[in-house]
Formats: structure tokens, sequence, C-alpha cells
């Protein structure tokens, strides 16, 4: 008997504990539901319009002809959107692109919680209206919906792994080729294939650069000097830009004013007719010229014949023509023939430095 009422007690203090176990789980419960009832609105209100998410945008290294952007359509949004236009708006001239092509093409649409990468074509790494760089400098990915509404997305593009280190124009040596030294620096995320060589605007042709192209750099890589054939008479005094390309997509130019004109030429030419077996010249070099020239080659032709080269001339004090001095040229070339005949001698003075001067007398 003492024993089933120890039993009795015990169950009864069970149900009693089990009891304020349900009743405090009850409360919780309830308790949570109000607050959460009260708080709900505000913190998990979802938009009434469909909005959309850049999740990211990349950039090739070895192709700046395109990025990658990819958006997303969130799985709580109310409905499909439709993707209307990407454009890019870059901060260091505050202008707006807008991409005219995609892939795949848009009007694009994007069902909830659908994500899509667009490929957008457009060069990254350059101006294509006046040739400045873009790269390593922020830059706005923008996508819009019919409505006007989109999302932003701010991104930094890789580095120019390309740069012209020293331009050299030397008319004392040669108006006939200039050089140009490229260098990849070590900061450089990727190599590059250096593909043409362009002075204001003019490609060279690729037999004109030496060494030849296409030509590899890889980041680090010692300066590169190229020479480049190529007649810059016409720039004396004046402004010329330099520019590369490479296969990647990648260029740099450099400027520099070259050296002045040089003002020189044959002042005088004299047929003595007591001595047809030879004639005299005298050539000069203005004090304002930029450099002095080596005369090489002397030919004369009459009355706009087949020119002939003068194999014996000599000058004197030297083939030198230093800046403000002159010249004084015998040319021995019999000429007998062409007395009396009013017969106009046309003679050339080449000069190892490419330049050439050029005046016509009367044979006697």
């Amino acid at each position: 008997m003492m024993r089933s009422m120890r039993d009795i007690k015990a169950v009864s203090r069970l149900i009693l504990i089990l009891t304020l176990l349900i009743t405090f789980i009850i409360g919780a419960l309830f308790s949570y539901i109000y607050t959460m009832g009260f708080y709900a609105p505000s913190e998990f209100r979802l938009p009434e319009k469909s909005v959309i998410v850049i999740q990211s945008v990349e950039f090739s290294n070895q192709d700046t002809s395109f990025f990658n952007v990819t958006v997303l359509n969130p799985s709580y949004s109310p409905s499909s959107v439709d993707i209307m236009r990407i454009e890019v708006r870059t901060p260091d001239d505050n202008r707006i692109h807008v991409i005219a092509d995609t892939q795949p093409i848009i009007p694009h649409t994007l069902k909830r919680g659908e994500l899509q990468a667009f490929r957008a074509l457009w060069n990254w790494a350059n101006y294509t209206d006046i040739q400045l760089p873009y790269t390593d400098k922020p830059v706005e990915i923008r996508v819009f919906l019919q409505d006007g509404r989109g999302g932003i997305f701010e991104a930094v593009r890789p580095s120019t792994p390309v740069t012209i280190t020293n331009l050299s124009f030397d008319p004392s040596i040669s108006v006939h080729h200039f050089n140009v030294s490229v260098q990849n620096p070590a900061s450089s995320q990727t190599y590059v294939n250096i593909t043409a060589i362009n002075i204001e605007g003019v490609a060279l042709q690729t037999e004109a650069v030496n060494p030849t192209l296409p030509y590899s750099l890889n980041p680090g890589d010692m300066p590169v000097r190229f020479q480049c054939f190529y007649n810059w008479t016409g720039f004396l005094g004046q402004s010329a830009t330099v520019g590369i390309s490479t296969l990647q997509g990648y260029i740099a130019e450099n400027s520099e004013i070259l050296p002045g004109p040089v003002t020189w030429g044959i002042q005088q030419i004299l047929f003595n007719p007591a001595n047809s077996t030879h004639f005299n010249m005298t050539v000069i070099n203005a004090a304002n010229s930029s450099t002095y020239v080596d005369v090489s080659r002397i030919a004369v032709s009459v009355d706009q014949g087949a020119p002939i080269n003068i194999s014996a001339w000599s000058a004197s004090p030297s083939s030198r023509l230093e800046t403000n001095s002159s010249l004084l040229i015998a040319c021995p070339w019999i000429w007998t023939s062409f007395k009396g005949q009013g017969s106009l001698a046309q003679v050339t003075i080449y000069t190892s430095q490419g330049f050439t001067a050029t005046k016509e007398e009367l044979i006697p």
C-alpha cells in the first residue's frame, strides 16, 4: 500500500514537470509570433518592383575588346525583368559609353532567380577617338531596365602592360630611320605581343622594323629598342607622336619635338669654258641648321636624262659640311659634247644622313 502511494506521487510530479515544460514552450512560441508580427513588416519588406543585382564584372588581360558583366534577377523579385541597356561611365573624363553590341543581345529577359553573363564588346583599354589610356583606372558599369531603374558596379581595369620609354630622332645619323624603346614593366599582369608601330598614325611596314614584328615582351623584360625605317624629314622642327599596338589591344604613345630643319644646299655651280673636263660647285650649310651633313655622292644629268655618278669628286676642306660653313667641291666630268647646245645640267648632292640638294645650271 505504501509502495503504491509512492508511485502515485512520482507520477504526479512527472506530469507536473511535463505540464510546466509544455506551457513554457507554448508561451515562448506565442511570444515569438507576437514579436515577429510587430517587426516583420519593416524588417522583411519585399520590393514592390523587380530589381537586378550586378554580381561581377571581369576584364581579360589578353583581350581588351570586351568585358563580362553578370546580372542577377533575385528570386524575391515579383516578376521577370527586361535588360534594355548596358553602358560604361569613365570617371576620369565623366564620359558615358553606351555598349552597342552584347552577347547575348539586348533587350534580354531575365526570369525570377535567373543569373545571366553578358559579353559587352567595348575596347576598355583605349579611347577609340583620341587614343588615351583607360587602363588602371576605375570604371562604372551600369545595367538598365525598361523603366530606367538598374544596377551599378565599380571595377578597376588592369594596368597598361606596355610603355614607350625612349624616342630617338637624330638627323646627324639619318633621317631615314628613328629608334623607339619599349618595355613591359615588372608590375604588368600579362605578356604582350607588339604587332605594329606607327608615326603620326602612319603604320610602318613590318619589314621596316628591326627586330621584326610581332615581338613578345614579358613582364620585367629589359626594354627593347626598335629601329624603324621611315623618312621623317617632313617632321623636322615639329612634334611627332609614335605609337605601338599589341595583339592584346593595348596601345602606348609618346610624343617628341624633333630637331629643326637642315638649311643647306648648292650655292653655285661653275663651268669654266676654258676647261671642259670638270666643274666646281660651292655648298653651304646655314648657321641655324640642326646638324652637320656628310656628302656621300654626287650625280649629274643633262636635259633630264639619266643621272651619271661623279666618282672622283673632291671636297675642301673635307666632305663633312658643318653648320655655318661651306665646301668647295671639284667634280671631274667631261662636258665637251654639250658645249654651245644650250643644255641644262642638273646636279644632285646626296648625304649619308639622307638629305639631298639639287641645282640646275646652263652648260656654256
